[in-house]
């Protein structure tokens, strides 16, 4: 599976909210967003494994930007982790 690393909590709230204002936050079940989880090669499966950790596991997607990432996010735990590609998967 991919890695994540924590990022703020707090700070990651106030990025999600940015995103939203300025429309770069992506929503699951759009077109564009289904692209660009195939072009990250993010797959939401292996997204289970990480739940069962974090009961209320909630899902940012930024599409663009330099906040651009897929986020996973508890607010009962008060935790962030970003998607990080590893090495040998870039190209």
């Amino acid at each position: 599976m991919e890695q994540f690393r924590h990022i703020d909590y707090a700070s990651s709230l106030e990025t999600f909210r940015k995103a939203e204002g300025l429309g770069r936050r992506l929503k699951l079940g759009e077109f564009r967003t289904s692209k660009w989880l195939q072009k990250e090669n993010i797959k939401l499966d292996d997204i289970k494994n990480i739940s069962r950790d974090f009961p209320d596991l909630r899902i940012c997607i930024i599409g663009e930007g330099e906040s651009e990432g897929f986020y996973i996010y508890s607010q009962k735990k008060e935790t962030c982790l970003k998607f990080e590609a590893s090495i040998l998967n870039l190209k």
